[in-house]
């Protein structure tokens, strides 16, 4: 997998502007490498759940920053007698919300590839003393 395919997969979530275009090949390249890091020796590298489990971090990430951004807090209107200015505050709470959803479901895809850093007891015995 690459950041460009990554790139793409994530066009179908979201879009931005042609001026983000390197900040969001840097996300992407960033959320590839956070799921490499959590694969498999042997995991086969060209499975798509990595571009999308990618897609799906940097999607998060990238609604996250957006929701703390001020960009959306554009004025609307301005009226000068009697000062009056409307601005338009978008509410990202429910974006965010689903943006964490598809984010979780994705890593959730992604979990047979990945290593297990998890553990168990083995073999316990336990000696009774009298």
């Amino acid at each position: 997998m690459t950041a460009w395919e990554v790139k793409d997969y994530l066009s179908l979530l979201t879009v931005w502007d042609e001026a983000d275009e390197s900040e969001i090949l840097s996300l992407c390249k960033a959320s590839l490498r956070e799921v490499e890091a959590m694969l498999k020796a042997d995991a086969d590298r060209t499975d798509v759940r990595i571009a999308s489990a990618a897609a799906g971090i940097a999607f998060y990430k990238l609604t996250l920053k957006r929701s703390f951004s001020s960009a959306d807090d554009e004025i609307t209107s301005f009226k000068a007698g009697d000062v009056s200015i409307t601005q338009n505050s978008k509410d990202r709470t429910k974006e965010l919300s689903d943006a964490e959803k598809l984010y979780e479901k994705a890593l959730n895809s992604l979990i047979p590839l990945c290593q297990d850093n998890g553990f168990a007891f083995e073999n316990i015995r336990i000696k009774v003393m009298p």
